[in-house]
């Protein structure tokens, strides 16, 4: 819920989207939004500014179970709710997925196709830190070499089965790690993960 100090649906979601396009750009690096965010209230706020500001009657989103935050962002965001294959975008809230769960919804999302890799989905995954867990390296555009970062097991998996999936480039899924205070880091599909 926007609360009165009240989250600016233009300004805050430019603050927003510039860190999510730097967060790509900067794979692995970590970007926070804590002053935009605090402007929400209730759970998954960090998940619902992305929504904000990346949704609209034009797309589709799916999001793993959480019925009253599916129904906030259909409201906040008039973007119609669908199954995995037809997402634009897949919000996948703190709740730990099994690597089977993993797999089936990368399996199920869209990648694009050859002429059109555009047409795939992104995802947005709520994690507890970015500040702390495994570390292990990143490789790709945008790292001079490779990027050492701490990350939740959880986020590994993810990657893990991303990598496994071996789409043919251009085709392929981004990904946002988001933690509840509005701290981000992008994994675009160039993105490769090295030594754990």
């Amino acid at each position: 819920m926007i609360t009165d100090q009240q989250f600016h649906l233009v300004f805050d979601c430019q603050k927003i989207f510039k860190a999510l396009m730097n967060a790509l750009a900067r794979p692995g690096q970590i970007f926070n939004t804590k002053e935009s965010i605090d402007k929400i209230e209730g759970e998954h706020t960090a998940l619902l500014a992305a929504a904000l500001t990346v949704l609209d009657n034009r797309c589709g989103f799916y999001t793993n179970g959480d019925a009253g935050f599916a129904e906030e962002v259909r409201e906040q965001t008039l973007a119609k709710e669908t199954e995995v294959k037809e997402a634009d975008y897949i919000l996948i809230t703190s709740d730990a997925l099994s690597r089977e769960e993993c797999t089936a919804l990368l399996q199920n999302a869209k990648v694009g196709t050859l002429p059109e890799p555009h047409k795939s989905c992104t995802f947005f995954i709520e994690i507890e830190s970015l500040q702390e867990g495994e570390e292990g390296t990143l490789q790709g555009p945008g790292i001079q070499e490779t990027r050492t970062v701490l990350l939740p097991t959880q986020a590994w998996m993810w990657l893990e089965v991303r990598d496994a999936m071996q789409y043919e480039f251009p085709c392929g899924v981004d990904m946002f790690f988001v933690t509840p205070k509005g701290e981000w880091v992008g994994i675009p599909r160039t993105t490769k993960i090295g030594g754990r």
